[in-house]
């Protein structure tokens, strides 16, 4: 058997574990309540958060040792006013009999529940009581030794770094998230497109799959500024962006490749099909009617189609496709042309 000592050794190297996205807050703690439960020897672990950290009004149950369906899984702090008094106070509060210690006989007259002793210690973040690690015993005789307290107090402080690190990690991706996408029309970047291409073309060597780009230059769109006003030009790229993804497949990818060119990533098509693709871009975007202080904006494209064969690199077919671009320029706008 472990000595407390022991045990808190091994939890500190299994709170220090990276993470992932979990799917939910059960997978993302399981490890650390499942190590609690083992030392401590009860029948339940749950970790509890507060709804709002400045003004807290229940705490939420968000991860279990036992299934949450099974019991309450909200604690309104109006029903439990000496209890919640305790936890947003930062105390730790450790019942062996729920029944007979004022801070905890609520929770019995409330909930009714089968727990006979109760240790809950508080989860921080920032300094502020953002919930409980609570850990429930069902024996008539349970007493909570100092050992205990130090150690729930130690689960508590892992909960909370682990709870940290995700919503660091949910930062961290909500900024990289932010730098591939454009904010006018809310399509990702070139910037995203130089890494999803490459993705796409590493599948096709694997697969040995066709794949295509559709590189889209809007016509006289210096005119539409001109003519209308930048703020003009604004809406009519993101008119044209939101026309064009209505007509992709998810597993298509439509990028902002700069100013008024546009660029798209087609996997698993060849040639044909993605000519096909662009003269139906063609045609939408010819039809497209942009209304814009009681006047109305019309809008040509032209289009480069190019296939990227698995001898070709992807600067090479980039070039192709923005070639037969301005071929599609020259040809007089308004058509797709294939290299």
């Amino acid at each position: 058997m472990l000595t407390p000592q022991q045990a808190r050794q091994r939890l500190r190297r299994v709170s220090s574990h990276s993470i992932e996205f979990a799917e939910s807050f059960d997978e993302l703690l399981k490890d650390l309540l499942s190590e609690g439960l083992h030392f401590l020897c009860v029948d339940k672990i749950s970790v509890w958060l507060v709804n709002d950290l400045d003004k807290p009004s229940q705490l939420n149950c968000i991860a279990s040792t036992h299934n949450q369906e099974e019991f309450c899984q909200s604690l309104a702090i109006q029903q439990y006013p000496v209890y919640f008094e305790q936890i947003l106070l930062g105390h730790t509060v450790a019942a062996n009999n729920v029944e007979l210690d004022n801070r905890t006989i609520e929770l019995k007259i409330h909930n009714n529940n089968c727990s006979r002793a109760l240790l809950d210690t508080v989860i921080y973040h920032n300094g502020k009581p953002h919930g409980v690690v609570s850990c429930e015993s069902y024996a008539n005789h349970h007493i909570w030794t100092n050992e205990d307290i130090v150690y729930a107090e130690s689960l508590a402080d892992s909960c909370s770094r682990r709870l940290m690190a995700l919503e660091t990690l949910k930062l961290q991706n909500q900024l990289k998230e932010m730098a591939f996408v454009d904010t006018l029309t809310g399509l990702k970047n070139r910037r995203y497109f130089n890494e999803r291409v490459q993705s796409a073309k590493n599948s096709q060597y694997r697969l040995q799959t066709p794949l295509s780009l559709i590189m889209i230059d809007l016509d006289h769109f210096k005119q539409v500024n001109d003519e209308f006003g930048h703020e003009a030009g604004d809406i009519v790229l993101a008119q044209f962006a939101k026309n064009c993804l209505t007509q992709l497949r998810l597993e298509d990818v439509l990028c902002r490749y700069g100013g008024e060119e546009f660029i798209i990533i087609l996997p698993y098509t060849t040639e044909k099909q993605a000519s096909l693709l662009a003269e139906r871009l063609r045609v939408s975007v010819e039809n497209m009617s942009i209304q814009h202080e009681h006047k109305i904006i019309k809008l040509t494209a032209s289009f480069g189609v190019a296939e990227m064969g698995l001898e070709h690199t992807i600067e090479e077919t980039i070039k192709r496709a923005d070639v037969a671009v301005y071929k599609a320029k020259d040809a007089g706008r308004n058509c797709v042309i294939t290299l």
